[in-house]
């Protein structure tokens, strides 16, 4: 029977996992206390979560979260990194083993997705979410606003626009005439 420690972390791990848009997976043996300090405060200021648990407790939560492929990483020591934020929590981590050969990138794991080192370093290049976000309203900004210039140009469009209107204002107007005279029927 588990012990109520290790349901507590699995319950933990499982958490981290199902919140967070990216969890990195690395080996920290043979790293010394104040290297792994150095790495936990630069990966506190980036609001990354950074915690050692064992093996046996990762693959529990991820086979509850249907992750597949996971257990072929989780030899040796094994500490996760997680983070809405793949872009900014691989690069941290990706510098710090290129620094401190000690520390080894195992793999990653995208939403359900169980990708290896390779895959994280890739995630350095990933435009952050705000950026994703900040182009994606660019892209769908760009033609309104061009529209929208277009229109108050005077542009030929504008007196279909203008017809449109006035077609809809008078379809309106028909109907509410008709409903108006409904409702004096009704109370007639």
């Amino acid at each position: 029977m588990p012990s109520q420690e290790n349901i507590q972390q699995v319950e933990q791990i499982r958490e981290r996992l199902q919140n967070s848009d990216v969890a990195i997976l690395a080996a920290y043996q043979g790293l010394t206390v104040a290297e792994v300090g150095e790495l936990r405060e630069q990966l506190r200021a980036a609001d990354v979560q950074y915690t050692v648990f064992k093996n046996t407790l990762i693959n529990v939560a991820a086979q509850e979260l249907e992750i597949e492929g996971l257990d072929s990483y989780l030899r040796g020591t094994t500490a996760i990194a997680t983070s809405d934020n793949p872009a900014t929590s691989a690069k941290i981590l990706m510098d710090f083993s290129k620094e401190h050969e000690h520390l080894q990138i195992k793999s990653g794991i995208l939403g359900k997705r169980v990708i290896d080192a390779a895959g994280v370093e890739a995630l350095v290049d990933m435009p952050s979410k705000q950026e994703l976000i900040a182009r994606a309203i660019n892209g769908i900004k760009a033609p309104l606003s061009g529209l929208v210039n277009v229109l108050h140009q005077g542009s030929p469009l504008t007196g279909l626009v203008n017809v449109l209107s006035g077609t809809i204002r008078q379809v309106t107007t028909v109907l509410q005439a008709i409903a108006d005279q409904k409702k004096e029927a009704e109370s007639a």
